[in-house]
């Protein structure tokens, strides 16, 4: 196939089908990062240090983190829009199980220390700190189990898109999908800092959010569908046989997944990538809150244009991989990370001087840092995936980024109680460059023939 050739026209059923996506795909991230804007709330309320904190945050990483090294395969056995449901209310399950953590743990009794030994004989492997408190095990353990049900939602995501547009529609679609979730965390993060300030109540910024997404599931349930109908979607190479419908077992798709070099690449530069991307979504928040004086509110509201800038950023990447480097992302996504590990270094030093200044540092990250990830996660993932396993490709590349987040929360919480914010800030710069160098690896790199839309 010629990729340079000019796109096809997208049909009515195309547009459908992505605005369905993406206000799927958005609303997932109303029960992700609302915990961001609580967080300091949460501590105070609940009597949780920042290293405990740090553990609660990165349980969803690892969660999300398995999860999407698990829903990968089981969208590829049995179809994304299943997994894509299942995940929705999971979330939303368990996002309002963790605003009424508290009462749980009394109604637990003594149950709980029973849970809290089990949980931190498993946090001993991350960290060798001193035992955590009951109710920290159990938030623990509540946005562990969110973290997996959100990783319900970017496999099948990237499986239906890569059944609905062909390559050279690829990137600049997968960049309006990815401002699906930019929107949704800046939207988010607004109005979870809105709803602590107006109910003084941390569980607040929980409880909406889940019926939002609730919402969302029920939108999803009835306009999803995982493949075109003949004549409704541009044909992908005529000259190959009609698709069919094909579920591999679920060994076979992973052996497929590990055995692709690119694929690691992607999943290593990701590694990197979300230690820098969830540092600025779960901590900064509580750092310019403490840093300006301001409330929850405000300091929500700065960090908000993190991920608003981040739309305009996938947008942009998308199209640009697309118009210029005939879709080789690995350019695109190379120059891009080595600008985010320089503005984060920038970050710490123009913070301190006000909220103009630090709005407009933050809106260059998220810039730069979200046209990356983008391409990173979804349409270099779906770039390179062999033989019809794109959801299992995102999957493993997702897993890795969020092993990443995880580590740098944890990374993060270490730092803030035993040096400052600055180490961490470095750590985080450091990441982008390293995660860089990778991309740069796969510069000549481009797209394999879509053979998953054509057998999903």
């Amino acid at each position: 196939m010629n990729l340079s050739q000019r796109a096809p026209s997208m049909s009515r059923a195309q547009w459908r089908m992505l605005f369905a996506v993406w206000v799927t795909y958005g609303a997932f991230y109303a029960c992700r990062v609302n915990i961001g804007p609580a967080r300091t709330q949460i501590e105070r309320s609940l009597a949780i240090d920042p290293l405990e904190m740090g553990l609660v945050l990165g349980a969803l990483k690892v969660g999300y983190a398995l999860g999407q090294l698990v829903n990968g395969q089981l969208a590829e056995r049995f179809g994304p829009r299943r997994i894509l449901l299942f995940g929705m209310l999971g979330s939303v399950t368990a996002c309002l199980l963790f605003s009424q953590a508290a009462p749980m743990a009394d109604a637990l009794g003594p149950s709980l220390p029973l849970l809290a030994s089990a949980v931190n004989r498993t946090v001993q492997f991350f960290s060798t700190r001193s035992p955590l408190t009951p109710i920290a095990a159990l938030l623990v353990v509540l946005w562990f189990l969110n973290g997996y049900f959100q990783a319900g939602g970017w496999p099948p995501t990237v499986k239906i898109m890569a059944s609905w547009f062909t390559p050279t529609q690829r990137g600049r679609m997968m960049g309006v999908v990815g401002t699906s979730y930019q929107l949704g965390s800046a939207l988010t993060i607004i109005a979870s800092g809105a709803l602590v300030t107006a109910f003084a109540d941390w569980r607040a910024a929980f409880v909406l959010p889940a019926a939002v997404l609730a919402l969302a599931a029920l939108h999803a349930a009835f306009k999803i569908r995982e493949r075109p109908e003949p004549g409704e979607a541009p044909a992908i190479d005529e000259s190959l046989p009609p698709a069919t419908v094909e579920r591999r077992p679920l060994l076979e798709t992973l052996w497929i997944t590990f055995a692709n070099p690119r694929i690691w690449v992607l999943a290593l530069a990701l590694f990197g990538l979300d230690i820098v991307r969830y540092g600025f979504l779960d901590w900064a928040p509580g750092h310019l809150e403490a840093l300006h004086g301001s409330g929850v509110f405000l300091a929500a509201l700065k960090v908000a244009v993190f991920p608003l800038a981040g739309a305009v950023g996938a947008l942009a990447s998308g199209w640009i991989t697309d118009r210029y480097f005939q879709s080789r992302r690995a350019p695109m996504i190379a120059a891009s990370l080595f600008l985010v590990g320089l503005l984060t270094l920038t970050y710490e030093r123009i913070a301190p001087l006000g909220a103009a200044p630090t709005i407009a540092c933050l809106a260059a990250i998220g810039f730069f840092l979200y046209g990356a990830q983008i391409l990173l996660v979804g349409t270099a993932a779906q770039d390179f995936a062999r033989k019809r396993t794109t959801a299992a490709a995102a999957g493993f590349v997702d897993f890795m980024g969020y092993m990443g987040a995880f580590a740098g929360d944890m990374a993060t919480g270490w730092f803030l109680k035993h040096r400052d914010f600055h180490a961490a800030i470095r750590f985080w710069a450091a990441a982008a460059l390293v995660a860089a160098v990778l991309a740069a690896t796969l510069w000549n790199a481009r797209p394999r023939t879509n053979d998953d839309a054509l057998a999903t």
